[in-house]
This record gives C-alpha cells, sequence and structure tokens, in this order.
C-alpha cells in the first residue's frame, strides 16, 4: 500500500473551510416603494401585508446572516457594505474622495451576533439618493481582499440583492470579473422581481433600465462568472426554507490500536498508532435557553461605539447555579437512629444573569435558606439514598475503574452474526496514521483480510486514562484511496436483555394441549388477506427515473427531521419578523411534508386488499361506549380454557350459583369472607347435583368456588353461563350517527328507556356544543323526530316533554352558549315537534296521566 494512500485522505477529512461572506445591499430611494407580500392563509382566506421593496429583500439577508448564527462556526465571518446610502464611508473613498460616492461599509468583517441582526433591522431606503451596486460589489470585494491578504486558503462569497431599478456604470466591468474568477469569489446575485425561468416568473410592465440593468447582471455580469448564481428575491426566500443537513467536520483524535497486551508479552502482540474521527452526529433542536431581564444601571449597558445609539438588548441569558444545603434537626424521640446531619432537604437554586447578579424569582425577593442550615463544603459527608434512609458513603470505598487509553481488540466474529440492534449511538472513523508508513501498510492489511474473510472486530474503545470503556463493532470498509474501519457501539453482556412473547399462532390451554380453532388464533383466509395487504404496501419500487429504473420511494438522503428542522424554522422566522402577528410562521416547506401521506400509486394498488382485509377480520365502526359498571361472572371449566384469554367475560346480571343439601339447608359456616359482596365458605366442601337445587335460586346466596358441582346431572332449566356465550352490549348511541344507532338500539329489545335517554343526551350535546355543525341541522332535526315518535308510541311522554324544555333553555340562554337559530328551525316544525298533550297522547294509546294540557303544549313554542 502506497505510504500516502492514508495521509491525503485524512489531511481532506481534517481540513477546515473558512468562510468570509460579504453582503452588498442596495438601499437607493427606489427600494422604499411598497408593495403587498402573501402572508399564510388563514381560515382559507388568503392574506397579505405592506412593506418596502428593501424590507422584503433584508429577510433573505437575515435568514442569510441567522444561518450563520444558528450554526455556531468559528469559520464563518461576514461584512454588509450599503450602496446607495444618502452617506459616502469607505476605504477607496478614503484615498481617492472623487470616486465611490454613497457607498458605506455599513457592519466590518466579524463573526455575526444577535447584535448584527439588529443593526440589520435599522435599515431604511435613503431619502434622496439613487445609487450604483456595482460600486458597491467593488468596495465588497476590496474589503474582502484586504482582510485575506494572509489568508489565500478562505473561501470568498458574495450576495449583492438590488432592485434594478437605476442605471448602472459599467465601463470596467471585464476587470472586476476577472478579479473575481482569479479570487474564486462565489457570487450570487438576487433582484426583486427579476425573471426567473425556473419557477416560471416575469414581470408585466418592466420599465425599461430595469429591463437592461437585469439583462446585464444575468447575461454580462453572472455570465461571465465561474461560480455565479442570478435569482429573483421570491425563490431565494423559499430557497432558505428548504431543510439542509448541518454538516460538521470532526477532528481527528490519536488513538492506539491494540491486538494482545504489549508490556507483557510484545512478540505476541501488535500496536499501531491510528486516528479517529466522528463519521455520524446526532443532531438535536437548539437548547431552549432562559431570558432574564437586566435589572442594572446604564453603566451595565451595552453602547454602540459607531452608531452612538443605546443597545435595544436588554435580556440577559441565565446563569443556573445549584448549591445544596443540610438542616441541622434536634433531637427527636420517634426519629430513628442516623448519622448527624443526615436528612432530606429539598434542593436550593439561585439563577444568576451573566455578571453574576441574582435574578428575582418574584420580582421581590430572592429565595430564602432553610432555617439552621449549613452549606455543603468538603467535610460534609455524603450519602446515597436507599429507600427511606441515607446510607453514608466515602469516596475511598469506590475505586476508580482503572483503564488504559487505547483500542483494544477483542476478537472477530462472522459479520453475519452482527445483530443489527446491537448497533447503538454514533459511528466512527478508524483511520490509519498519516504519519507512519509502516503503521498505514499493518492497518491496511488488517482490514483488507477482514474483508477477505467477511469478518467483523469487537473493539474495546477507552477515549482516556480511567474513562469509561466502551464497547463496539467495527466493520472493515475499502474506500477509493485507502483502508478504514467503521465502529458502533454494543451493549455489554450484562446489559443485553432477550424478551419472550407469546406465539400469534399457537395457542395451549392450562391443561397443555394445543388448540386448533380459537379466536385468537388467525385463519388461513386471515393470513391470505393479510399477506396480500402488505405486499400491496411495498414502496421499494413504485418510483421511476427517466430511464425507467425503479428506486424506492423513500430515501434516507432526501427525509428530514420535522422537529429539529421546523424549529430552526420558527426561530429563523422569528429572528428577521418585526411582528408575529403581522407576520406569522408560514407552513412547513414542502420538503418536510413529503413523507407524511401515503403514495397515491400505494392507495390505490392496496384498496382491494384492504377491503378484503377488512371483509375476513369483521371490522366495523366500534361506536363510543358509555361506562357502566359490570359485575365479574363466572366461567365453566376454567382449566380447560387458552392461557392468552383475559379475564371472564361480563354480563349485567349474574346467574345465581346452584347450591343446597337435600332436604336440608346449608351447612353452618364457621368462618366468612366476603369478596365484592359474594360470601365463601371457608371450610365446608359439600357436594350437590340438579335435583338437590332449589326452585328460587335468586334467594339463594353464596360461591360455587368451594363447592363441586356435578354439571352432568343439570337440568335443562339449570344455566351455566359459559365464556363461549354471546353477551349482549349495552346500548350506546354515538355522535358520528346517531339516528343509525338509536334505530339499531330500539330493534334490540327491552332497552327503548334507555336508548331514548342516550338519545336526547346525544342530541342536546351535539346542538349545544362549541362548534355547531350547522351542516348536520337537517339530520338532527330528522333524529328528533324519530325521537319523538318513539316516546309517543312507547308510552316515553315524561322524557320527552323534560328533554324539549331542557333544549329550549339550553338554546336560548347565552350561558355557556346558546343556539338560537336551531331553535328557530325547531319553531317551524310547529306541532310535529311540541310538547306531548293529553290529547295526542290518548289518540296515540298512550297513557295521558303524565301528559302536559293540550293548551301549554299548542302554546309552547309561543312562550
Amino acid at each position: 500500500m502506497p505510504t500516502q494512500r492514508a495521509g491525503v485522505w485524512i489531511i481532506l477529512i481534517s481540513e477546515e473551510r473558512y468562510t468570509v461572506t460579504m453582503f452588498v445591499i442596495d438601499v437607493s430611494m427606489s427600494m422604499g416603494k411598497m408593495r403587498e407580500v402573501e402572508l399564510p392563509s388563514e381560515d382559507g382566506k388568503p392574506r397579505t401585508v405592506q412593506m418596502t421593496n428593501l424590507d422584503w429583500i433584508m429577510q433573505f439577508v437575515k435568514l442569510k446572516v441567522q444561518e450563520m448564527i444558528f450554526h455556531n462556526r468559528k469559520t464563518d465571518m461576514c461584512g454588509v457594505i450599503l450602496a446607495g446610502s444618502d452617506e459616502t464611508k469607505n476605504q477607496i473613498n478614503d484615498s481617492r474622495p472623487e470616486e465611490y460616492y454613497n457607498v458605506v461599509e455599513y457592519i466590518k468583517i466579524a463573526h455575526p451576533t444577535p447584535a448584527t441582526l439588529t443593526q440589520l433591522s435599522r435599515l431604511k431606503p435613503s431619502k434622496e439618493t439613487n445609487g450604483d451596486p456595482l460600486d458597491g460589489l467593488i468596495v465588497a470585494i476590496d474589503a474582502q481582499n484586504k482582510f485575506l491578504a494572509s489568508k489565500p486558503s478562505w473561501t470568498r462569497k458574495l450576495i449583492l440583492v438590488t432592485d434594478g431599478e437605476n442605471p448602472i456604470e459599467t465601463a470596467e466591468y471585464k476587470q472586476t470579473v476577472e478579479a473575481m474568477n482569479n479570487n474564486k469569489v462565489v457570487t450570487s446575485i438576487v433582484g426583486i422581481d427579476f425573471d426567473d425561468e425556473k419557477i416560471g416568473y416575469e414581470e408585466e410592465n418592466k420599465p425599461e433600465i430595469k429591463r437592461l440593468v437585469e439583462k446585464f447582471w444575468r447575461d454580462k455580469f453572472v455570465g461571465k462568472l465561474d461560480d455565479g448564481l442570478f435569482a429573483t428575491c421570491s425563490y431565494a426566500l423559499r430557497e432558505c426554507a428548504t431543510p439542509e443537513v448541518k454538516e460538521t467536520r470532526s477532528s481527528l483524535l490519536n488513538q492506539v490500536l491494540r491486538f494482545g497486551e504489549p508490556t507483557d508479552d510484545p512478540d505476541r502482540s501488535i500496536e499501531l498508532n491510528v486516528r479517529v474521527s466522528k463519521a455520524t452526529a446526532i443532531a438535536r433542536p437548539p437548547a431552549m435557553k432562559k431570558f432574564g431581564r437586566i435589572n442594572q444601571q446604564e453603566s451595565a449597558m451595552d453602547w454602540n461605539d459607531e452608531m452612538g445609539e443605546l443597545s435595544t438588548a436588554q435580556y440577559a441569558p441565565v446563569k443556573s447555579r445549584t448549591d445544596h444545603f443540610i438542616k441541622e434537626f434536634g433531637e427527636d424521640k420517634n426519629a430513628q437512629e442516623q448519622p448527624k446531619a443526615i436528612q432530606n432537604e429539598p434542593n436550593v437554586k439561585i439563577e444568576l444573569d451573566e455578571d453574576g447578579v441574582p435574578i428575582l424569582t418574584d420580582d421581590t425577593t430572592l429565595m430564602t435558606l432553610p432555617e439552621n442550615a449549613t452549606s455543603i463544603d468538603e467535610n460534609t459527608q455524603l450519602a446515597y439514598k436507599y429507600g427511606s434512609e441515607y446510607i453514608p458513603v466515602d469516596k475511598a470505598d469506590f475505586s476508580q475503574l482503572q483503564t488504559k487509553k487505547g483500542l483494544d481488540i477483542v476478537g472477530f466474529m462472522p459479520r453475519e452474526k452482527f445483530r443489527r440492534e446491537w448497533a447503538m449511538g454514533e459511528v466512527y472513523y478508524i483511520w490509519p496514521n498519516s504519519d507512519s508508513g509502516r503503521d498505514q501498510v499493518e492497518f491496511s492489511s488488517i482490514v483488507q483480510a477482514m474483508d477477505e474473510e467477511d469478518l467483523c472486530v469487537i473493539i474495546r474503545m477507552v477515549t482516556g486514562a480511567n474513562f469509561a470503556p466502551k464497547l463496539g463493532a467495527a466493520i472493515p470498509r475499502a474506500l477509493e484511496t485507502l483502508d478504514c474501519l467503521l465502529w458502533v457501539q454494543m451493549p455489554f453482556a450484562e446489559d443485553h436483555r432477550n424478551y419472550t412473547f407469546q406465539s400469534l399462532d399457537t395457542l395451549y390451554n392450562r391443561r397443555g394441549v394445543q388448540l386448533n380453532k380459537h379466536q385468537n388464533i388467525p385463519t388461513d383466509d386471515m393470513l391470505e388477506a393479510m399477506d396480500a395487504y402488505v405486499d400491496s404496501l411495498d414502496l421499494m419500487e413504485i418510483e421511476k427515473d427517466e430511464d425507467g429504473n425503479r428506486f424506492p420511494w423513500f430515501d434516507n438522503l432526501y427525509s428530514y427531521n420535522p422537529a429539529l428542522h421546523r424549529v430552526k424554522q420558527a426561530l429563523f422566522h422569528a429572528a428577521v419578523s418585526r411582528s408575529l402577528a403581522t407576520q406569522p410562521l408560514p407552513p412547513p416547506h414542502p420538503e418536510l411534508m413529503k413523507y407524511f401521506e401515503q403514495p397515491k400509486k400505494v392507495m390505490k394498488r392496496s384498496k382491494e386488499s384492504l377491503e378484503r382485509c377488512k371483509k375476513v377480520f369483521k371490522i366495523k365502526h366500534a361506536p363510543e361506549k358509555a361506562t357502566v359498571r359490570k359485575e365479574t361472572v363466572l366461567v365453566e371449566d376454567r382449566e380447560d380454557e387458552p392461557l392468552l384469554i383475559g379475564p371472564a367475560p361480563v354480563m349485567q346480571k349474574r346467574t345465581p350459583p346452584l347450591i343446597g343439601v337435600s332436604g336440608s339447608a346449608t351447612p353452618e359456616r364457621k368462618s366468612e369472607r366476603s369478596y365484592g359482596g359474594i360470601t365463601e365458605d371457608d371450610e365446608e366442601f359439600v357436594r350437590i347435583t340438579a335435583a338437590d337445587a332449589p326452585s328460587s335460586p335468586e334467594k339463594i346466596k353464596g360461591s360455587p368456588s368451594k363447592y363441586e358441582v356435578d354439571l352432568s346431572t343439570l337440568s335443562s332449566q339449570s344455566k351455566v353461563v359459559t365464556q363461549q356465550e354471546d353477551i349482549k352490549p349495552d346500548i350506546v348511541v354515538g355522535k358520528t350517527s346517531p339516528l343509525e344507532d338509536f334505530r339499531t338500539a330500539l330493534a334490540d329489545g327491552d332497552i327503548v328507556s334507555e336508548a331514548v335517554s342516550q338519545m336526547a343526551d346525544v342530541i342536546k350535546e351535539l346542538v349545544t356544543g362549541s362548534q355547531f355543525p350547522n351542516r348536520r341541522k337537517a339530520e338532527i332535526l330528522e333524529a328528533m323526530a324519530a325521537l319523538r315518535e318513539t316516546c309517543l308510541k312507547e308510552d316515553e311522554i315524561v322524557p320527552w316533554n323534560e328533554f324539549l324544555r331542557d333544549l329550549k333553555g339550553s338554546c336560548l340562554s347565552p350561558v355557556p352558549r346558546g343556539n338560537k337559530p336551531f331553535w328557530d328551525a325547531v319553531k317551524k316544525q310547529g306541532k310535529s315537534m311540541t310538547l306531548i298533550g293529553k290529547a295526542e297522547a290518548t289518540e296515540a294509546g298512550a297513557s295521558a296521566k303524565y301528559a302536559v294540557k293540550n293548551e301549554t303544549a299548542a302554546q309552547f313554542f309561543n312562550e
């Protein structure tokens, strides 16, 4: 293996990329024109807000600066140049006063901070000046060249934003383009309402000056650059919202790869110098810091020397400090003996700002310390809590694990035996040493041998002396220019847990007999239907490229964490928006939401198999069930039932047990226990038959759990409830289709009163709810008509009259919320919806005893 094979690659991996970005902002008078910008729609209605062209395009500039602040890279720096300003302040003009007027070096090249965004937010269009943005570009290049005179390897970027409505001087632009190409400046020209073929935008009635300026920037300037980009502002803002993966460069750490023990047996051991770096890094949402108002004098505030204005920053991040205190307790006769001053006392937490000044918790006083409290110092005895007590310990009792820094090879194993669930944590690269050709050759030999034998190596990693060890597996990787290992942490043997679960297709009862048919065992039709449904959901080959080749629908490279990027979008938007009320947070980017919905091709392909599954598994809509207290029923021959069956079925009425002795009463009980209201005999055991059973079993109390019952002699009149019997469910009238549920309940039998009660409650809840479904008004009126007809037919007159009076009061009452329009619709139904009077009840064959007077029913809607 060549000596430079690994070294060149490692240098590329560890190289830091320093970047200086210059922003050239056109603040000419024309940038003060007002425009309407679309906002996220609210309740389906389009929304717009008025702002100047400068404010609109500054959103793009501040988003780019905010991105630098968010990533917090020490290698990112930026500066801001203003073109078309009413003032002139730049280095070229200082040396040549007759040139480059109306150009200001607004922000010097430095690391961006939140103060940078504050300065950018102060920008206003010029009052009487229309400048040349090309002059600002030349000043930016000059400032960049002077700053990077001794840093030729740094990356140079330049972003110019303009409206293109002012004439520019193009006499010597070719020399500028040539200089930018020589310095490899990455340039972006972003214009307001510039024509863009990428998004199909073309401005109507464009002025001739703007058309010529736009053509110059697109064709003559950007077209001649080696690395240039031309875009319109709307497209640039949309691209800023595109989720991006943060790429970080891991620093290389020196490590030693050992095989064997070089100190004890150097002849049969290997020790190589290697480098370790991260291959992946966990991305987490930014930490939400707590800020407190600075309550100090003017001297503690920040002054902007250049602007001569007081900084608007009035908040500072809070530093948290936790102090522990021990409370001295007096003698307590009831207290158990334990070491002195070892008691459970809550911690006292004091929050400080950056200057060490306490933050007021209630704007008036600080947190007070416990009475008789003493701060923990080095002489205080430490203790660990064990249950409700504290056990004093000494640090000397716990010896630290003595470990040696390095990578120790524990052994090799076939790669196919490494289980996927063992991989945990981040992935690390193990590279050969770039300073030793011999180490590179030996390391490459190990990697290539592992690759040929299809092996992985178990490595114990210790990142520092006496640090906690980590166990992991490394697999070989032969890259284009070098060989390396990919190491991932795996659990120790003591941390690995095996969990067993019951079989889904094999079932045994308590006697150990295998069951072939049971409600918990799927049939062949169920298995076949589910297999077809799962196969129809295959996402691996549903997309096609331009050549017709199939590829998976989901790609990890183009999927993003919604929580991470949505929080980032919210932070960026809040940083660049002056008011969230007028400029609310826009919706998530489409790239962030594209994997939230099932592909239409898969939905269409799986529709048939899904319907088959519904039919085979008899899937039906489960209505919302009312909470009803139920009583446990006894089950026949529980030991023959499968283990997977849950608690015994329940029913509303418990079948009484059959107990008794021929010609005598129940034996005398010596002691009794009560379980849920059932009395249990603890000592007497008798054998009974059906012939000995009394004629009125309802009058006998007891439990058959202590009796031996001869089930074979039971008569057909005596019924024992078994687990396979169908138990009548409770009546439930849901909100989705109350009328259908009501009619279904009536068809089941003698449950009219409960069905009427539930129907009345559902109608009232729908009508007086927080969001009345106006589209369901006709449906609810139809349900009320059916309810009234049932009440009249089934002699449930009182529930109907009470329901109608209660509904009237709720609809006409403003508290908590009424529904007068619906009550007006009920009144239009006339006498077919009013109270049930005596005449109407008598005519229907119902009892008129509880009906209202005919006059009351006739005048009910007029009251």
